[in-house]
């Protein structure tokens, strides 16, 4: 990881109220491959509200958090992208993403 200092001059829009999603992931013991499901919250407070709902409803299933980023210059039109903010997807191959749990309230990494 890498912390720089960075002009704010460069940003040109900002979301107030970001749309979510998340996709919880359930892997079979025999391994023969991920189940997901895959959820869209909007109307969320902020990331810690969303990080409070996947932890309620994980029932022992992994999960990846994603806010979504609007694209409209796409040849089949517009479209969403997905940037990570956390989780793991057990149907990648390169394993360096890993979860990072958060203190709810203290925006800061902590014990999971």
């Amino acid at each position: 990881m890498e912390a720089l200092p960075v002009d704010p001059r460069d940003v040109v829009q900002r979301e107030i109220e970001p749309v979510y999603r998340v996709t919880f992931w359930m892997q079979p013991s025999d391994g023969s491959g991920a189940h997901s499901w895959e959820w869209r919250i909007s109307g969320a407070d902020d990331v810690f509200g969303v990080i409070a709902w996947a932890e309620l409803k994980r029932e022992g299933r992994s999960y990846e958090m994603f806010v979504e980023q609007p694209v409209h210059a796409l040849p089949s039109g517009a479209g969403v992208r997905l940037v990570r903010l956390s989780g793991f997807n057990p149907t990648r191959s390169d394993r360096a993403a890993q979860t990072v749990a958060f203190r709810l309230g203290s925006g800061q990494p902590g014990p999971s």
